[in-house]
């Protein structure tokens, strides 16, 4: 039974109520008390066993962690030491922002624990009082040795040295300011992995600030370039949670034009450290009683001070967070425009990719409450749909810049059929977003029944044994034949390849045919065929002697277009190039009007 005041607590019951935790946090608490008993050398030795163990195969046996030892020189357990040792929540240590109980993290994953020091051993069990027996000959040292894990531990030695140095980076830099030294050894087994000295650190600045009543010390080293960029807060001198781990409401968002490293220390902090672990704050995101002008102190708070004062130390080091931040969103907002209303009011360092994730997020936060039918005012309903719209316009310039990059001779006809419309499409696999046939005319740009040439044969099973055209869309939203009242054609030919217009128009007519042939009614289906071809002056001279008209683009070739009344079908020849150009101008006319430049 341990002291708790006038009664009494076991051991058992402290270590459940515990939250769970891993091995790092025991080695945290060790070598924070060896620090603490004055110690300069603390060695850590990972003592492992051989599973199953057969001396013929030593080799192949998997190890397995047995014990943990923790060696130090410092002070060791004097007669004051283990009475509190024996007492819960001790006050022994608590000037130092010790808790008085992280000896039982020892037994949350160890199930015996053994300590060795001066002239006496302490044995610490989750089933039994803590007992400290004399012992014939007293050591210079105190040695801690956990044993029996009650789970597989597993260490990557990399990572803890890298963990050790960033949770101890705030115990270290008090060490330095006293001109103390500390090093940590460790080893596997007797191997030695690495060595921490506590003097290995940067040489930090610091500065003072206050929120309401509440002191906070910024300590931190600046722009350099050895150095990660990262934050810690701490209490009691030790880190207790990075900015990194923080939620993305709470951490600081840093520039990439500069390297900060900081560690803050408040007194605050030490009050409100989180459970026994020490490993949060007990800090309300924001301020809980705004009336409390003098109290409790909010994240919110702290993030919006903190982040003031480090752009005051980056002004003062002749870098300009505000016009970085105002050049980052005009880049944003000039790569991504229709994202203007989410991006015009942020005025963070962060950068240009940053914002745009940032606003892209908001903006599909705002769909998802529109189409949950949650309640959403008419302002937010315009600026979603305007922003949608705008998105969806801007989309479709990037597809036809890609267009127009495929207009190379060595492009294969199979990166073209994709850009408009994946081979191979089923009706059930489409959306307005998932093709591209606006890219021929705006006109087609909605529509439920849209497939390649996998489906042909369920409509039309004439064509498809004789004629595949490349892709065929029911404009008319029905399957029912006699119902159909429009159809899209398209016919692409690779850009070298040389077929004259009388063959693709003999094609394209004897599609039409097939498909109106098909129907018991006399009714004709009007078809809008769209055929490729790689023009040159010969193929332009063809067209213009059979009296095709001409719709002008600003490539090199024309639209050329003419309608067939014997099949009902409106045959359009176009160059590749001439395809883009012409969904490029009504794509930009689209851009003007959104961006309110063009008179409607």
């Amino acid at each position: 039974m341990l002291n708790k005041g006038k009664a009494s607590v076991t051991i058992e019951s402290i270590v459940d109520d515990l939250p769970p935790i891993n091995y790092k946090q025991v080695l945290y608490e060790a070598i924070t008390n060896s620090i603490q008993a004055d110690a300069t050398n603390i060695s850590i030795k990972f003592i492992y066993n051989i599973l199953e163990f057969d001396k013929k195969d030593i080799q192949d046996k998997e190890k397995v962690l047995e014990s943990i030892e923790i060696i130090d020189n410092g002070i060791g357990f004097t007669y004051d030491n283990i009475e509190a040792f024996k007492e819960y929540k001790t006050k022994n240590k608590f000037g130092l922002g010790c808790k008085g109980v992280g000896r039982f993290l020892y037994l949350k994953l160890f199930e015996k624990v053994e300590i060795l020091s001066l002239d006496k051993k302490i044995d610490f069990i989750i089933n039994k009082d803590i007992q400290a027996t004399p012992q014939d000959n007293k050591i210079d040292k105190t040695i801690v040795k956990l044993s029996k894990a009650k789970s597989k531990i597993t260490i990557d030695y990399q990572k803890l040295k890298d963990d050790l140095k960033e949770h101890f980076i705030a115990y270290f830099k008090l060490l330095k300011d006293k001109n103390k030294k500390v090093e940590i050894i460790i080893y596997k087994d007797n191997d030695k992995q690495f060595n921490i000295k506590s003097d290995d650190i940067p040489k930090f600045k610091d500065k003072s600030f206050m929120i309401g009543t509440h002191k906070f010390i910024l300590n931190y080293v600046f722009n350099d370039k050895e150095l990660l960029t990262e934050g810690y807060y701490c209490a009691g001198k030790r880190v207790v949670k990075k900015n990194s781990e923080l939620e993305a409401s709470k951490k600081i968002r840093f520039s990439k034009h500069f390297s900060f490293l900081f560690l803050l220390e408040a007194d605050y902090l030490d009050e409100n450290v989180r459970n026994d672990t020490r490993d949060d704050f007990t800090i309300y995101p924001k301020r809980k009683n705004s009336k409390d002008l003098y109290g409790s102190i909010s994240w919110e708070e702290i993030k919006e001070k903190l982040k003031l004062e480090i752009e005051d130390i980056a002004r003062y080091n002749n870098i300009d967070l505000e016009q970085i931040a105002k050049s980052n969103l005009e880049n944003a907002i000039k790569t991504v425009p229709y994202l203007g209303f989410y991006l015009k009011d942020n005025n963070s360092i962060l950068d240009s990719e940053e914002l745009i994730k940032e606003a892209k997020a908001k903006l599909e936060a705002d769909k998802r409450i529109i189409r949950e039918n949650k309640e959403v005012n008419s302002h937010k309903l315009s600026i979603v749909t305007q922003s949608e719209l705008a998105e969806y316009i801007f989309d479709r310039q990037v597809i036809i810049d890609n267009l127009k990059k495929l207009t190379d001779k060595k492009v294969i006809e199979k990166e073209i059929h994709n850009l408009f419309m994946k081979k191979y499409t089923k009706d059930e696999d489409n959306n307005y977003k998932s093709n591209n046939l606006w890219l021929f005319d705006d006109r087609f740009m909605t529509y439920d029944k849209i497939f390649s040439e996998t489906q042909l044969k369920e409509i039309f099973p004439k064509l498809s044994q004789n004629l595949r055209p490349d892709i065929l869309s029911i404009v008319s939203n029905t399957y029912d034949k006699e119902k159909i009242t429009d159809i899209v054609i398209i016919e692409l030919k690779r850009p070298n390849e040389n077929i004259t217009p009388v063959e693709a128009q003999r094609q394209l007519r004897s599609y039409a045919d097939y498909i109106n042939h098909s129907r018991e009614f006399g009714n004709k289906i009007r078809i809008w065929a769209y055929a490729f071809l790689s023009f040159n002056p010969d193929t332009e001279r063809d067209l213009r002697l059979d009296e095709y008209n001409t719709i002008p683009t600003q490539s090199q070739y024309p639209i050329y277009y003419k309608y067939s009344q014997a099949t009902n079908i409106i045959i359009n020849f176009l160059d590749y190039t001439a395809i883009a150009f012409d969904a490029d101008i009504r794509n930009k006319t689209f851009m003007k009007i959104l961006s309110g430049k063009s008179r409607r």
